[in-house]
C-alpha cells in the first residue's frame, strides 16, 4: 500500500468519526427531548406514562449502540452525546424519585463532572473520545432498574415505595457510582501516562 493510499484511508476514517447527523446520534437527541416528558408524567402522577417513556428512552440507548456498531456509524460526537443523554436522564429521574436522598444525586453529579473534565483532558491530549467501560454500563443498568422499580412501586402495590428498600437501593447505587468513578479515574490516568510516554519517545 502506497503512502498516498494510506493517507486517503486515514482521512476517510477521520471523516467517518466526525459525523454528527447519524441515526444513532438522532436517537441520543431524542432521549434528551424525552427527559421533560418523563419528569412531567411523574410529577403529575401519571406513573405508567413515565415508566413507558423511560423504558422507551432506555430502549433507544441500546438500539443506537447496536446500530452504530453494526452499520459502522460510530462517531466521536456520538461517543460524547450518548453518555450525556444517559446521565441527564438519570439525574432528572433520580431527582424525582430520590430527592430526599440528596447524597445519591450529589455522588452521581460529582462523578459525571469530574470524569467529564478528565475526558476532555484526555481528548485534548490524545484527540480521541473513549467509550464507557463495563463498570460504567453496570452502574447505568442498576440505576435504570432502580428507576423502573421506584416508578412502578405505587401504581403496582398501591402504596409509596418502602423507605428501607429505597435506602438500600440508594446505598447500592452510590457504591456502584464510586466503583465507576475510581475505575474511570485510573483508566484515564493510564491513558494520559501512556500519551506522555509516547510524546517523550517522539521528541527523543
Amino acid at each position: 500500500m502506497s503512502d498516498k493510499e494510506r493517507e486517503q484511508i486515514l482521512q476517510a476514517q477521520h471523516v467517518d468519526t466526525d459525523r454528527i447527523f447519524t441515526l444513532p446520534n438522532m436517537l441520543s437527541f431524542l432521549r434528551l427531548l424525552l427527559i421533560p416528558l418523563i419528569v412531567y408524567f411523574f410529577e403529575t402522577d401519571q406513573y405508567w406514562w413515565a415508566f413507558g417513556m423511560l423504558l422507551f428512552s432506555g430502549a433507544t440507548d441500546v438500539i443506537d449502540g447496536w446500530i452504530a456498531r453494526t452499520f459502522h456509524l460510530v462517531s466521536d460526537f456520538g461517543k460524547a452525546i450518548d453518555p450525556i443523554a444517559d446521565k441527564l436522564t438519570q439525574l432528572a429521574v433520580l431527582f424525582c424519585l430520590m430527592r430526599q436522598y440528596w447524597w445519591v444525586l450529589a455522588a452521581l453529579l460529582f462523578k459525571e463532572i469530574f470524569i467529564g473534565i478528565m475526558g476532555l483532558i484526555v481528548l485534548h491530549k490524545t484527540h480521541s473520545v473513549y467509550s464507557a467501560g463495563w463498570y460504567g454500563k453496570l452502574c447505568t443498568v442498576v440505576i435504570y432498574l432502580s428507576m423502573f422499580a421506584l416508578i412502578l412501586w405505587e401504581p403496582v402495590f398501591g402504596v409509596p415505595a418502602d423507605p428501607t428498600f429505597v435506602l438500600i437501593d440508594s446505598i447500592v447505587i452510590v457504591a456502584l457510582i464510586l466503583l465507576a468513578f475510581f475505575k474511570y479515574l485510573f483508566y484515564f490516568l493510564r491513558i494520559l501516562r501512556e500519551a506522555r510516554a509516547d510524546s517523550a519517545r517522539n521528541d527523543a
